[in-house]
């Protein structure tokens, strides 16, 4: 999939089998509606696309209905991007993947793994084993 981040720059995302699945699904369900002529993904309940605004506030009623106080997109992106390095993916890749230009922000994203990271590497090591 291919989209604009920030500053408008251009990005694919990689995604996997079943989301691939659901995306199949969703768009031969989306070809039968009032707006499928529209360029956006999403739709919005205007007779609009769904705006980066629409997307907050749909995921702040569902919230709501799910009895959780607090979510917003930014929130899918931290989780994804904690698990992505909690789970081995390099800094250079997750860099790339989320669009970062500096390390600044793969800090801050990955502060909430970083210990982890360090004694599971630190254990695949075993340096006193070594000796």
């Amino acid at each position: 999939m291919t989209v604009h981040g920030k500053g408008d720059r251009l990005r694919i995302l990689p995604f996997g089998g079943r989301t691939g699945t659901s995306l199949e699904r969703y768009l031969r369900l989306r070809v039968k509606h009032k707006l499928a002529k529209l360029p956006e993904l999403s739709l919005g309940g205007r007779g609009q696309g769904m705006t980066p605004s629409g997307v907050t506030q749909m995921l702040k009623r569902r919230a709501a209905i799910a009895g959780i106080s607090h979510l917003n997109p930014q929130m899918f992106r931290h989780a994804a991007a904690s698990w992505a390095m909690a789970n081995g993916m390099g800094d250079d890749a997750v860099m790339r993947l989320f669009g970062w230009r500096t390390r600044t922000m793969l800090n801050r994203y990955g502060s909430a793994v970083a210990d982890k990271r360090a004694r599971e590497a630190h254990r695949r090591l075993a340096p006193g084993d070594q000796m």
